[in-house]
């Protein structure tokens, strides 16, 4: 998961609702990995970044270091809001800031390619887990809009 539109820039996290280790990883500006923590799953300590434009969350161990560079294609991530809606049409959350949701089929590979890179400990997999996490984001910043009726309206 990806989060942007900090306050300031030195946002703060915890784990305490969260079930799994993960890593933390602070982006500057250009997208250059600037700071990691490992986050552990149950952990309520606030874990603290400086100086960082971008928060990336990943499954614990990516490989990731510090110095690495990223990628975002589209600068305006934020010009449309989504309404998550309930099986009655109520709205259960609203995604402003850039959010984004995942299909199932690309959360299964997505799932497949980090077991397999946690488990191998390989740069090749890490970098294959990278390069899809890339193009699903490039993916859902090249479709159209989509709109979907709510059960209220029919």
């Amino acid at each position: 998961m990806l989060f942007t539109n900090f306050d300031d820039d030195s946002p703060w996290f915890h784990m305490k609702n969260v079930g799994m280790d993960l890593d933390l990883i602070g982006l500057d500006d250009e997208m250059n990995v600037i700071k990691i923590i490992k986050g552990k799953a149950q952990d309520p300590t606030p874990l603290q970044f400086e100086g960082v434009t971008y928060v990336l969350e990943v499954n614990a161990d990516s490989g990731i270091k510090e110095g690495e560079e990223g990628e975002l294609d589209d600068e305006d991530t934020h010009k449309y809001v989504m309404k998550v809606l309930d099986k009655d049409g109520n709205t259960q959350m609203h995604l402003e800031g850039g959010e984004r949701i995942v299909s199932r089929k690309e959360t299964v590979v997505l799932i497949r390619k980090a077991l397999k890179a946690s488990l191998s400990k390989e740069d090749k997999d890490y970098k294959s887990l990278g390069k899809y996490i890339f193009k699903v984001l490039k993916g859902q910043d090249g479709r159209e809009p989509e709109y979907v009726d709510s059960p209220k309206n029919k």
